[in-house]
């Protein structure tokens, strides 16, 4: 949790589609690397750019999550809105889809999205987008899990640089 004393606090915002799956896992993995490295400035929320606000985490979200020393069970969904975009300094989006649904809420906060992706060590960096979990096996959420964590832990590195 970030120090409230601490001025010019970072407002990270995730989205992707239904808050219930990818933008959680990102948010837990991100809160929990930020906090791994000391980082206390930062604060990380997530929204769904098709959602009901209020829904849970799906079970297999919980469960891989869990795996990781993460606890995602108390999260909500939060439907994504101007005031989120507006609030936020950084914007990681799963796919294209996202970033255009936020510059249609907002055109102005093009330089503020990101695709987590792009933080990721693979070799390959053509693919921007990942892979929407929901429905699928428990096995594909934990491959969507670790290009997570891979693209979350470049992230990190990429803001302590910054920074």
């Amino acid at each position: 949790m970030p120090d409230s004393s601490v001025k010019n606090v970072k407002k990270i915002l995730i989205v992707c589609t239904g808050n219930s799956c990818r933008s959680i896992m990102a948010e837990g993995c991100l809160s929990k690397e930020l906090s791994d490295a000391g980082i206390n400035d930062t604060i990380v929320i997530s929204a769904g750019t098709s959602t009901i606000g209020g829904l849970m985490p799906t079970a297999e979200t919980i469960q891989v999550v869990k795996e990781h020393g993460i606890d995602v069970s108390g999260y909500v969904s939060s439907n994504l809105s101007r005031m989120h975009v507006e609030k936020a300094d950084i914007i990681l989006v799963m796919a294209e889809i996202h970033r255009d649904a936020i510059l249609r809420i907002m055109p102005s906060a093009k330089n503020k999205i990101r695709f987590l992706r792009e933080f990721s060590s693979e070799t390959d960096r053509n693919e921007k987008s990942i892979a929407d979990p929901i429905g699928m096996p428990i096995g594909f959420y934990r491959e969507i899990f670790e290009i997570i964590k891979d693209s979350v832990e470049g992230f990190v590195k990429w803001l302590k640089k910054s920074q």
